[in-house]
C-alpha cells in the first residue's frame, strides 16, 4: 500500500470529509483533510548501500471551530505515529502550526511528515 492509500486509511475514521490529494470537494463534510507531497529529495542511501526514498508531505486538517480541527488534527496526527511505532509507516512528525482561512472561515492545522520507504 502506498503512503498516500495508508494515509486516507488512518484518517478515515477520524475526518468525517476524508483525506484529499491537494484540494477537498466543494462543501464536504468536516473535518477534513488534505495532503500534498512537498518535497521527495533523490539519491538517499543508508549505510549499509540500499537505497531509500524519503517523501515530505504537508497534511491540513480542517474544522469549523479551532477546537475542532485541533481535535481533529492531533487525533489523525496520533494515528499515524500509532503506524509509525507499528511499523506500518516509517518517518516522523516534523511539525504542527495552526492557521485561519478568512475565506471560507475554517480553522486549520497543517502537520509536516517526513516518510521513508524503499
Amino acid at each position: 500500500m502506498s503512503i498516500e492509500q495508508t494515509l486516507v486509511t488512518l484518517a478515515a475514521p477520524i475526518l468525517a470529509g476524508g483525506l484529499h490529494p491537494n484540494c477537498a470537494p466543494q462543501n464536504g463534510a468536516r473535518p477534513y483533510g488534505v495532503y500534498t507531497n512537498v518535497v521527495s529529495p533523490t539519491h538517499n542511501t543508508l549505510s549499509d548501500g540500499v537505497p531509500i526514498q524519503q517523501d515530505i508531505f504537508q497534511i491540513d486538517v480542517w474544522a469549523d471551530t479551532y477546537e475542532g480541527a485541533l481535535t481533529a488534527g492531533n487525533g489523525f496526527a496520533a494515528a499515524v505515529q500509532d503506524a509509525f511505532e507499528a511499523g506500518t509507516l516509517t518517518g516522523v512528525q516534523r511539525s504542527r502550526r495552526g492557521r485561519y482561512d478568512p475565506e471560507t472561515g475554517l480553522h486549520g492545522f497543517l502537520y509536516e511528515f517526513s516518510f521513508w520507504h524503499p
